[in-house]
This record gives structure tokens, sequence and C-alpha cells, in this order.
């Protein structure tokens, strides 16, 4: 069965099916048909999401917000005392078909206090105002406006809180600071990712740094599944002054 699940995965990645005229329809249209086995094959993929979530503070009675939440698998790697001390957890996506796994996960497993709603990361508002956390992982490479989608998350954010960033990207030629990337890789995998329309950026993390204070940052690779080569991921947790 996972052989099977990973072979449709695949098959999905290297023959995916985009269409529709906004971000939302083109989203929609590339999970539609993979949303049952997006986990399995991801979890060996999208690495440091288990690390980013035990990184996360302790807020009790705080909202906390996911931005292209998918599925919602990423709040199974809260341990329960954590997720229990939020008083409220959101679940943002613009696929309806992703989020119908990420509701039948929440029933499932018994969150009372999380909720999915079917929205843009620059379009959420939340109905008190503002959150506690904001994360985003392995969102922005697929967010073509991710800038914004990072503004919005600082205005949403109360004094203090936090953002938790994790996902692909690759380095400046130059850059100030972290790992300088072979330059093969550098150019390999955003042309290989854009395939299925995520783009991976060497501005991430100088946008975030310049947008929050930096509390914690670690660039790494992540092996990819049935292929003999490492790809770029980073993680950045910050506050907002």
């Amino acid at each position: 069965m996972g052989l099977r699940s990973d072979l449709r995965t695949i098959r999905h990645m290297a023959f995916p099916r985009v269409a529709g005229e906004t971000p939302a329809e083109r989203m929609e249209s590339y999970y539609r048909p993979a949303a049952g086995d997006y986990d399995a094959f991801r979890e060996r993929l999208l690495h440091g999401r288990r690390e980013l979530m035990g990184l996360l503070p302790s807020v009790p009675g705080g909202h906390l917000v996911e931005m292209g939440a998918g599925t919602g698998s990423n709040i199974a790697h809260l341990d329960e005392r954590h997720r229990k001390e939020f008083r409220a957890i959101t679940l943002v996506d613009v696929s309806a078909s992703m989020l119908d796994v990420a509701r039948r996960r929440v029933e499932r497993s018994g969150w009372d206090n999380v909720e999915t709603v079917l929205a843009s990361a620059t379009d959420y508002r939340p109905r008190d105002g503002q959150a506690d956390v904001v994360v985003f992982s392995y969102a922005l490479t697929m967010m073509p406006d991710w800038f914004a989608a990072v503004d919005h998350a600082r205005a949403l954010l109360r004094p203090g809180g936090t953002i938790a960033v994790c996902d692909f990207y690759v380095s400046r030629k130059h850059p100030a600071r972290g790992a300088r990337h072979a330059a093969w890789r550098r150019h390999l995998w955003p042309a290989w990712f854009s395939h299925n329309d995520v783009f991976l950026s060497p501005d991430h993390l100088p946008y975030l740094r310049a947008r929050f204070t930096a509390a914690r940052v670690r660039e790494s690779l992540s092996p990819v599944p049935y292929l003999p080569a490492r790809v770029p991921y980073y993680l950045f947790i910050g506050t907002r002054d």
C-alpha cells in the first residue's frame, strides 16, 4: 500500500494537472487528486516540521494560526499538553480537498480547539483580531505573493508574537550569512520544483530577518525519496517587535 501510494504521488508530481485562473483554483486543481496520498510521501520529504512545532512557544489561552495548513498533519506534531494550552488553533488553506482531509483528522483526533478555514494567507483575519503564533510549513514556496503573506502574518501578530517558518529554499550567490549552496543546487532545484508550482527563493530568509527579530535559524539539507540528492531547507523562528 505504501509503495502504491508513493507511485501515485510520484506520477502526480511528474505529470501534474494544474488549471485555473487564480492561485486558489490552481492549488485546488493540483491537490484534489493527490490529497489522500499527500502525507505518506511528504513525511519523508518535508523535514524540520516536527522540530518547528516543538519550538513553538507556550501561550496559554493564545491563538495559533497555520497558513497553508493543508491536511493539518503538523498539529499532530504538537504534544497534547502544548496543543491544549492554545485557546484556538486555526488551519487556513485555499484547497478545499486538503481541508477535507484536515477536518477528518481533527474529528478523528478529538481536537476540540482546532478549526479549519478556507481562505488565503493574505485574506484570513481572526475573529478576535490578532494571533499569538503564525506558522508557515512548506507553504511560502507555493504562494506567488509570499512576501505579502509574510507581511499579512506580521500584521495579524500581536506585539511579541511568534512567526515560525520551515520551507525549501536556495541561498543567494553571495549570502550575507548562512550556508552557501553549490551552484548546481541554486539552479537545479528551482527548475525541478517549479514543475509543480513550488518556487524556491533565495529571498525568504533575508526577508524574514528584515521583518522579524530572529530567535532561531537553521539551514540544512533534506534527502529526497528515491533520489540520490538533497534539497536545502530552512527553519526560522522570529518575533514581532
